[in-house]
């Protein structure tokens, strides 16, 4: 008696397990409260808010067990509020194989442009704080080297024959005089220095504590060769209210990143969306695209004294 062979089933691509994009999220919504909002369409296999680091991305995606629910899901929930926030809900379209390979690909390239960017951005941080130091330490070295030479000229005899009067040295200790000569630093470069710690301070306390902006996004990576109309051109499928380059307020050169306003939230999330899976790539430079941070400026005045992150 013959056999078939035993066939097992193949395990369901992830891209193509049925799905439906939610985008306008509460920036404080987490997957259990997503699963519970969706639970009364049908049966939900999984759920996954999109976050960057700590912070949420204002979007996510949930999986059921098969399209009719996803189909129901989208007619029941699309314009739905959740925390006061009308929702956006469509069917997820799964990306195609040569797509995904090169979204991996060019994931790859924006991590180790990232990572670059990073240590760039520390190494001038550390760079700076060097540079506020020198001159206290080179005033307080001047002035220990004119205090030498003034006792060393005061041992001997003066020009015109007549001996220096002495006085008794107060403290012959090395040590003492060691303690005493940092006070010879003058006021103002010690303060200039306190004043950059207190800004760096600063920055650091408002990047832990910022809030993505809804309508306003940051572009890093850019060539320093673009332009405000270049940039502006880059969101030409959008309704944009602004675009702008950064560069440095005393110098004029360019940072090397910009801000776009978008018209309204929903402009924004749709620029979040196209570009988190198809990224723009301009002179072989990925672009890093995110909602730019509340606190920072977006005014080219004083953008240069903070930088968005993604």
């Amino acid at each position: 008696m013959s056999t078939s062979p035993e066939t097992t089933a193949a395990a369901p691509d992830a891209a193509q397990v049925p799905k439906v994009f939610v985008g306008n999220l509460p920036y404080k919504t987490n997957d259990e409260q997503l699963k519970a909002f969706f639970s009364d369409v049908g049966e939900v296999v999984e759920v996954r808010v999109i976050m960057r680091g700590t912070r949420s991305m204002g979007y996510g995606f949930v999986s059921f067990a098969d399209l009719a629910t996803v189909n129901k899901a989208v007619a029941a929930k699309d314009q739905a509020e959740l925390e006061g926030r009308p929702l956006k809900v469509e069917v997820a379209q799964p990306p195609s194989k040569e797509a995904g390979e090169e979204g991996s690909a060019k994931a790859s390239r924006r991590r180790q442009a990232r990572r670059k960017a990073d240590k760039k951005e520390a190494t001038q941080e550390t760079k700076e704080a060097k540079a506020a130091e020198k001159p206290a330490k080179q005033s307080g070295a001047e002035n220990s080297g004119e205090e030498a030479k003034s006792a060393k000229s005061g041992s001997g005899r003066r020009a015109n024959g007549r001996r220096q009067r002495r006085f008794p040295k107060k403290d012959a200790n090395p040590d003492s005089a060691a303690t005493e000569s940092p006070s010879a630093e003058p006021k103002g470069e010690s303060k200039s220095a306190g004043k950059a710690a207190a800004r760096a301070a600063a920055k650091a306390a408002a990047r832990a504590s910022a809030k993505p902006s809804e309508t306003v996004i940051y572009v890093g990576n850019l060539p320093y060769s673009t332009t405000d109309e270049e940039l502006s051109k880059l969101f030409s499928d959008f309704s944009i209210s602004s675009a702008h380059v950064v560069v440095a307020k005393k110098t004029n050169r360019h940072k090397g990143y910009g801000f776009v306003t978008l018209a309204n939230a929903a402009e924004q999330l749709k620029v979040i969306e196209r570009f988190s899976n198809n990224p723009i790539v301009v002179s072989e430079r990925i672009l890093n695209i995110s909602p730019a941070l509340s606190e920072y400026p977006v005014s080219t005045d004083q953008a240069s004294e903070g930088e968005a992150t993604a």
